[in-house]
């Protein structure tokens, strides 16, 4: 090796370094869909070289073993609670009457429910973290460029903000949260993004535009009131030191939103939130099924996939509901289901499941989702899993259980490849059957999902270099004020020019009253002048 070589390995080293950030993604351990998407923004940056530590503390004891690290220069900080908070860990099955409860998908009943369950799920690690000066000195003396978090659990954030880190990316891997969108400054969504309930078309009658605003009204306020739960427990921690939420989001150089505008609703927005849903997608390095689920995946030819996610169950299913499941197998045996169920040993199961049904805790869900003999997929409607399906050309028979999945239901309904079902109608057998029968038959919804793939397959800039370069783009310039509006700060009158509209008419009203008043008195001097003459 000459002088040259060895000067021309210096510089691209050097080169490599200059380039080169340091991160710090801050992803709790709760729902495993949000965890599975941090996870890929950690691969994705460590991938890119970037220095790349994965803070996850366990709100839940679960997914200990879990695997969504791939990359292995990611540092890993496993964070768990102290002996209080051993005491309060939420239980897994705190949702579990989400199968039947209409509260979940009420906007009533989540503004009534939702703040006080997840922030009691969040409590007691946030205390943690804010009381744990040794973690506060370990993060700070690591120097990183730029934190990246979730706003679903606002403690992170919180976190990032108090320890003066010099760039912060807010992150919502659901689609969108209306709560944040004012703090933001992004304009409203108001008739762009409809209510579940609401029909979405250019004609929406009285009742959609009303439901529509109560939707956003409600919607806003459940996860606002969290955060501001949230907001006074870590400002009693710091004695009066962390700032509000919405400062916060105020000054983040950037929000990164789980959604994609080739799936999505066409909603107005501002250049500070990056939609990089997507990045998540990689079908070309999706393995191929294992050699025991290619045998299952050739006994007939048709195979349908059935899962209902990880925050709700599908073991906590009424007994009704397990029943007609059964039926439905019964009813089409000349298909094979692939049921992710989370006991598959459980006694009524065991005894009544025909036997072209097979169960498992866990499926390689992205390797059926890409294997055609996969001809249709059941779901709850998760971001992720709808993400999987859309991508992958798959139709599907949505039943959303709780959350966004009605929207997101709703989201993919338009495209004309899936069907919505309510899990109100699980009970209902032969209407799930019928479905079925009428969606693998009818090659529309095939066709449908074919051109959605192939449109987000091919977008002129991928969600991945997007989430990437505006990662690297917020750790070299970090803050950038210039990206929020001002007109976020106005007030309801002034943005929406009611006193200038009161002006407006007044002045009109008044230039009336005096071009009617000239009149009388031109007219009235006329007459007088006329009287004279005579």
């Amino acid at each position: 090796m000459n002088i040259h070589h060895v000067f021309l390995i210096f510089v691209l080293l050097f080169i490599k370094n200059v380039a080169s950030y340091n991160f710090l993604v801050i992803s709790p351990v709760y729902g495993f869909s949000h965890m599975k998407s941090m996870a890929i923004i950690a691969n994705q940056l460590a991938d890119a070289g970037h220095q790349v530590t994965y803070f996850q503390p366990f709100v839940v004891e679960l997914f200990k073993d879990h695997d969504l690290i791939k990359n292995p220069n990611i540092e890993i900080m496993n964070y768990f609670h102290d002996e209080e908070g051993k005491k309060n860990i939420p239980g897994h099955s705190v949702l579990s009457d989400a199968w039947t409860s209409y509260k979940y998908q009420s906007d009533v009943g989540q503004k009534i429910f939702a703040p006080r369950i997840l922030h009691q799920s969040f409590q007691e690690m946030c205390r943690h973290m804010f009381e744990d000066e040794a973690l506060h000195r370990q993060l700070k003396d690591k120097k990183f460029d730029v934190v990246l978090s979730e706003t679903f659990d606002f403690c992170g954030l919180y976190l990032a903000d108090y320890l003066e880190m010099p760039a912060i990316i807010s992150v919502f891997t659901g689609n969108r949260l209306n709560a944040i969108t004012n703090a933001l400054g992004e304009p409203s969504f108001l008739h762009y993004l409809p209510s579940p309930s609401s029909s979405f078309n250019a004609n929406m009658s009285l009742y959609d535009r009303f439901n529509n605003f109560w939707h956003k009204i409600l919607s806003s306020s459940t996860f606002g009131e969290l955060f501001d739960r949230q907001y006074a427990d870590v400002y009693r921690l710091t004695n009066g030191k962390a700032r509000h939420w919405k400062q916060i989001l105020n000054d983040v150089t950037y929000h990164f939103s789980n959604s994609n505008p080739y799936l999505d609703f066409v909603i107005p927005t501002i250049a500070k939130v990056i939609p990089i849903g997507g990045y998540t997608m990689d079908y070309k390095q999706v393995p191929p099924v294992s050699k025991d689920l290619d045998t299952i995946l050739n006994l007939r030819s048709s195979t349908v996939f059935i899962s209902y996610g990880t925050m709700i169950s599908a073991k906590y299913m009424p007994d009704e509901y397990k029943q007609s499941m059964i039926d439905f197998f019964k009813d089409n045996k000349n298909v094979t289901f692939l049921w992710k169920y989370e006991e598959p040993e459980e006694k009524f199961i065991k005894e009544n499941i025909p036997d072209n049904v097979h169960l498992s805790t866990w499926f390689p869900q992205q390797s059926l989702l890409a294997d055609k003999r996969v001809k249709l997929f059941i779901t709850h409607g998760g971001l992720g899993s709808t993400m999987e399906l859309a991508y992958s050309a798959k139709p599907a028979i949505v039943t959303p259980l709780f959350a966004d999945q009605p929207s997101n239901a709703q989201m993919l309904e338009r495209h004309g490849s899936v069907e919505v079902l309510s899990k109100h109608d699980i009970p209902n057998w032969k209407k799930q059957s019928d479905l079925l029968k009428t969606m693998l038959a009818d090659k529309k919804y095939q066709e449908a999902a074919t051109r959605l793939a192939d449109i987000l397959n091919n977008q002129p800039i991928s969600p991945r270099e997007l989430m990437l370069k505006h990662a690297e783009n917020a750790a070299r310039f970090g803050k950038i004020p210039s990206l929020t509006p001002f007109a976020k700060d106005m007030g309801f009158i002034e943005f929406y020019n009611i006193d200038l509209i009161i002006y407006s008419v007044s002045f009109t009203l008044f230039a009336i009253y005096v071009t009617i008043e000239i009149f009388g008195i031109v007219k009235n001097c006329c007459k007088t002048r006329k009287l004279k003459n005579e």
